[in-house]
């Protein structure tokens, strides 16, 4: 049965996630492409054609642009005045608000009048009393007003008499007439534009201005301020609005049904275009400007021809843009693949690649769909590609992805390859400004090699085509915010990518070399001797990195790390022993594990500390597996020949160096180590000894499986030569004073 769940190492080699993440890029990459193929770059008015004569193949219409079309919309709609219908019932007398009002106050009193009652007799015996709370509910509802308990007390209070009923009638009759002075409306104003409403009385239309009627909101606020003003106390007042509106009976009702019949029929009587392009009509010349109308024709053109693309065309569109795109991520590939296999057989690398060119693409789309009035197009953000590229990778790689970025983006944004040229000239500038990068604020610095790279290629193009000067200056004002905000972005993607991918660049390598690192802080305190010969490892190996074309960065701090095992038991250790040798105690088996373990430790407290797997893989391969061949020949003088079936006891577990840069480190341990010991250090001595390193070294087949050369080999004996005669270099010996002779004679 096969395995459901990938481990770290196999998901990062597995083929079939490989193929399914160029896939995927691909995939998602064509469905970004227009649903149209543009006539040729993204045209703007004022903009100089620099194509052949367009020549109409077929008649069509020329579309308004969506701007007139919404307007000449917008003005037909305010046009439309609002549907009403007409309450018969009101204007022929069949309903009388006052006749209501009359019935309702007699239902009031009698509601009051037996709550009275029930309030005398709440207090007697349950089989005394002629009321129930249960029948004064009942009534309460006949009345359709829902008054709160508040507002039934102030009822009662209030109208407790007859007189006291008749003047609060009066009122609310009073203050109605005020309100049906005017013709009402159940709308409220605020949502009519046209200064009439219109409405049908005796199959005929009719309208009426609309400051002639009042609106529902209009009459109730008459009513409050009415009530609020004339009675004192706040929720009789409250009362008396709400049975006021039990009797406003609007004059006209909304109808909405056929108002939006009448708007859609209005609107659809609008044209959407305003002309037409005859067959075999130009429309538009070479280097002719582009004005309002030949950029009407050419997107009626696009449109029309988009409209007229069949089922068949349609797929094999798409299928030529698969292939397009399919083709750009395959050299992609083949590149990575012959001259950066590692790259390559890392899948965590290759999504990450993926996701920077999906970015990329991604701010294209958005620049095509976004409706601004600026070449947004600039915007793209090329260049913080080319620079998180170079950082995590190297430059070669950043330029030959950026041509292809370029040219996807362009693509992406219809075939505008007008922007391929600026996007590409402002890239690789930014490429050589990072390419040697020593800390992250000079990220900062590439806004320059921006700007020029942007100036320069839009100026050129804008000239070239005789462009209007206010289209050049619009795309240097967008190319200079480019620049700015580009650096910005490449910083806080380039932490976002460190952490989510665990990706070591030389930014991060340059920040563990700080000695304040609470690792290199505790291995200075508990090994000294090991501090400083991991330092003098360090020059050793970034001299000899440098000859050789290694990661000079990667190797010094791979040197800064590759003992930090010995802390947990540095006494153990010959380079940090003061007086006594620890190993004097212990059997030469037990030695050689106490060497050897230093070894995990230090893996352990580096995943603890969580360095990158890049200095990691110092720890154990500047060892390889060689021998601790102190105590292993100490064992077989002391114990005669002892069983070589047990000397992988004195063995390190390795592996063996994988890379030029821990190759280079253990050759470096090796001869550091050895060439401390010699007794006046001339530099014979010192080649004789680091020839005799190497030459083991290589002979025990410890550098077989990295990519160190014969060359290589010659450039590192050369260099650690060089800089060892400057460490070990004799010093002038001063005559002796006059004073230390007679000392010496007496």
């Amino acid at each position: 049965m096969p395995k459901l769940k990938l481990n770290k190492s196999e998901f990062k080699a597995d083929k079939l996630i490989k193929f399914f993440t160029g896939l995927l890029t691909v995939v998602l990459i064509v469905a970004m492409f227009p649903k149209y193929e543009t006539i040729e770059t993204d045209y703007t008015v004022g903009m100089v054609w620099s194509k052949e004569d367009l020549i109409a193949p077929f008649s069509f219409p020329i579309y308004k642009s969506e701007d007139v079309y919404k307007k000449e919309l917008d003005e037909a709609r305010s046009k439309v005045l609002p549907v009403f219908d007409l309450n018969i019932a009101k204007s022929e007398g069949q309903l009388n608000w006052l006749d209501s009002l009359n019935v309702f106050f007699a239902n009031l009193k009698k509601v009051l009048d037996y709550q009275a009652e029930y309030n005398k007799e709440k207090n007697l015996p349950e089989e005394k009393r002629t009321t129930s709370e249960s029948t004064l509910e009942k009534m309460k509802v006949t009345l359709n007003a829902s008054f709160t308990e508040a507002e039934w007390k102030s009822l009662s209070a209030e109208l407790g008499t007859q007189a006291g009923i008749d003047a609060f009638k009066k009122k609310l009759i009073q203050s109605l007439n005020q309100v049906y002075d005017k013709r009402i409306m159940d709308l409220p104003k605020s949502q009519i534009t046209s200064s009439k409403i219109s409405f049908i009385k005796d199959k005929v239309e009719e309208t009426i201005e609309i400051n002639e009627i009042r609106d529902i909101e209009e009459v109730d606020r008459i009513l409050n301020n009415d009530f609020s003003s004339y009675f004192k106390n706040s929720e009789f007042a409250s009362a008396a609005f709400k049975i006021s509106k039990l009797y406003i009976y609007p004059d006209f009702t909304s109808n909405k049904e056929e108002t939006d019949k009448i708007i859609s029929a209005v609107t659809d009587a609008v044209p959407k275009t305003f002309g037409i392009v005859r067959e075999n009509e130009r429309i538009v010349s070479k280097h002719e400007p582009i004005n309002e109308v030949t950029k009407l024709k050419l997107e009626s053109y696009k449109k029309i021809r988009n409209e007229q693309m069949g089922s068949r065309d349609f797929y094999m569109q798409q299928i030529g843009r698969f292939l397009f795109v399919l083709t750009m991520i395959f050299l992609i590939g083949i590149f990575l693949y012959k001259m950066r296999v590692s790259i390559f057989n890392d899948n965590l690398m290759l999504i990450l690649i993926s996701t920077i060119i999906l970015l990329e693409c991604l701010l294209s789309y958005l620049s095509l769909h976004l409706k601004i009035n600026y070449p947004i197009e600039y915007l793209i953000f090329v260049p913080v590609a080319a620079m998180l590229l170079t950082i995590i990778f190297d430059s070669r790689l950043a330029v030959y992805i950026i041509m292809v970025i370029c040219i996807l983006v362009s693509a992406v944004r219809g075939g505008d390859y007008d922007i391929l040229i600026p996007n590409f000239c402002a890239s690789v500038l930014v490429v050589y400004s990072v390419r040697d990068i020593k800390n992250r604020s000079q990220i900062f610095v590439s806004m320059i090699y921006i700007l020029i790279g942007y100036f320069i290629s839009i100026l050129a193009i804008g000239f070239e085509r005789y462009d209007d000067f206010s289209v050049i200056r619009s795309q240097l004002y967008i190319a200079v915010f480019n620049s700015l905000l580009s650096p910005i972005l490449a910083y806080g993607l380039l932490i976002l990518y460190e952490r989510v991918f665990r990706v070591a660049t030389d930014l991060v390598f340059l920040e563990l070399s700080d000695f304040n690192h609470p690792l290199l802080r505790e291995l200075s305190a508990k090994a000294p001797g090991t501090f400083h010969h991991s330092i003098v490892m360090g020059n050793l190996s970034e001299q000899a990195a440098k000859e050789i074309g290694a990661n000079q960065i990667l190797a010094r701090v791979g040197c800064y790390y590759h003992d930090i095992g010995k802390v947990v038991n540095p006494e153990y250790f010959v380079e940090n022993q003061m007086d006594s040798n620890k190993h004097e105690e212990l059997n030469p088996s037990l030695s050689a594990k106490t060497i050897i373990a230093h070894v995990k430790n230090g893996i352990r407290l580096a995943e603890r500390y969580r360095l990158p797997k890049e200095i990691i893989d110092f720890i154990p391969m500047h060892h390889g597996t060689n021998l601790v061949s102190y105590f292993y020949e100490k064992a077989r003088t002391d114990e005669g020949d002892i069983d070589t079936t047990h000397e992988y006891i004195y063995r390190y577990p390795g592996p063996k160096p994988q890379t030029k840069e821990t190759g280079l480190v253990m050759l470096a341990d090796s001869v550091e180590a050895a060439t401390r010991t010699i007794e006046d250090p001339t530099p014979a001595k010192l080649e004789t000894q680091i020839n005799e390193i190497i030459r083991a070294r290589f002979l025990d087949g410890e550098l077989d499986e990295c990519d160190l050369t014969l060359k290589d080999l010659i450039k590192i004996k050369q260099s650690f030569l060089k800089t060892l005669v400057g460490i070990h270099h004799h010093r002038i010996k001063y005559p002796e004073t006059v004073d230390e002779e007679e000392e010496k004679l007496s």
